[in-house]
């Protein structure tokens, strides 16, 4: 590995990171040093931004298998960080408002993405209950990467769980792609099985459409950390591990990431 990251923050730096999570990686001052210290993808991901561009584009072909025709639809991407999802689904034609708590990578989001018509960004956090005007009031509402790392706990998971089904329109559907975990290995700050995950959302009002997973672990702890790897190790190596998560739903337990759609009840 190298010494330092992509960013210029050295290996010590990035471990201290990892180990001292809870009560940095869910704070805006973490999100916000990131905005400001790491370049590309790498402000809301990897270190590695060849892997990240892998990472991107997988994430998105699976939001756009799975909402279909987003054009007119009005989307919420709660947790949205420098606003990648969001210009994503403002392209395709949704009207899309990203929150995020870290002032920093809503500012970022803004200048970036400025081109991007129907495309909106205000700084919020998903533990804050939406106003009135947001209420009922999306066609889609979704999250990436938000939750497995504002949530400490179940309680803390229902409290914004509740906040975000209240945004999306009855028979409107809740998305979430997010590394969720049980293992300490695995898990970034809630630990949570996708059993719990899903019998929560039950008992908040929600009915489980489908589930899978994206992003193999094994080529993620291979090429995540290491930005010098060449292309044509990255590609295939990456697109090998998505190829076994295709295979079956048995190896969905290998993903990173996991997708859930629920629609909302009433």
């Amino acid at each position: 590995m190298n010494a330092k990251a992509s960013d210029g923050r050295s290996l010590k730096q990035m471990l201290r990171d990892r180990v001292n999570k809870q009560g940095w990686y869910d704070t805006p001052d973490y999100w916000d040093m990131k905005a400001e210290s790491y370049e590309g993808l790498a402000r809301s991901n990897w270190p590695s931004n060849r892997y990240n561009e892998h990472v991107h584009r997988r994430q998105m072909a699976t939001l756009d298998r799975l909402l279909g025709d987003v054009e007119g639809l009005r989307i919420a991407d709660v947790g949205c960080g420098t606003g990648r999802t969001s210009a994503h689904l403002g392209r395709r034609g949704a009207i899309v408002t990203g929150w995020d708590f870290s002032p920093k990578s809503i500012a970022a989001a803004e200048k970036e993405h400025a081109d991007v018509p129907n495309l909106t960004f205000r700084v919020g956090d998903v533990f804050e209950a939406p106003e009135a005007d947001q209420r009922d009031a999306f066609d889609v509402v979704m999250t990436l990467g938000c939750l497995t790392l504002a949530c400490k706990n179940a309680d803390d998971f229902r409290r914004a769980a509740q906040n975000l089904i209240a945004r999306a329109k009855p028979g409107g559907r809740v998305l979430f792609l997010e590394p969720v975990h049980a293992s300490r290995l695995l898990r970034r700050i809630l630990r949570m099985s996708m059993r719990e995950w899903i019998r929560h959302c039950e008992a908040l009002g929600l009915e489980l459409e489908t589930r899978g997973g994206v992003c193999f672990v094994p080529s993620r702890i291979l090429l995540a950390y290491r930005d010098m790897l060449p292309a044509n190790l990255v590609t295939p190596v990456f697109d090998g591990g998505e190829a076994v998560l295709d295979a079956h739903p048995l190896f969905e337990r290998l993903a990173d990431y996991k997708y859930l759609v629920f629609r909302k009840k009433h």
